[in-house]
């Protein structure tokens, strides 16, 4: 979100932002999406430490269309996240399994794959 408000300072339109378990940082909002932005998805886990916002929504309504607030849970379905130190699995469990499920990015990539001109779709 930090590009995105940066972009739309200097009037650049962003056509999509996808924010996958995005944390609440000190000093940092990332729940509202500014006007700039065409299109808006959102990838969290609630369980954990670490975990992503329930919600974002639109600065703008009439500029910017939530395509979703995707909710997923590792509880009962866990996913094997390979080449993290011990510690972030120890600690951050839910929140690096986000990072590593293939079901998620799967979703990212036809969002962002809808966006491209047909042309650049193929391959």
């Amino acid at each position: 979100m930090t590009l995105a408000r940066e972009l739309e300072k200097d009037g650049i339109p962003v056509l999509l932002t996808i924010q996958v378990d995005s944390v609440a940082k000190i000093g940092e909002d990332d729940t509202v999406i500014p006007g700039n932005v065409a299109e808006a998805a959102n990838f969290y886990q609630p369980s954990g430490v670490l975990h992503g916002r329930r919600e974002i929504r639109a600065a703008d309504a009439a500029h910017t269309r939530i395509l979703g607030n995707f909710r997923s849970d590792y509880e009962a379905s866990p996913v094997k996240c390979e080449g993290y130190p011990w510690y972030a699995s120890l600690l951050w469990k839910e929140h690096i399994e986000i990072e590593c499920d293939p079901k998620v990015w799967g979703q990212v990539e036809s969002l962002i794959r809808a966006k491209l001109p047909p042309a650049a779709r193929r391959g």
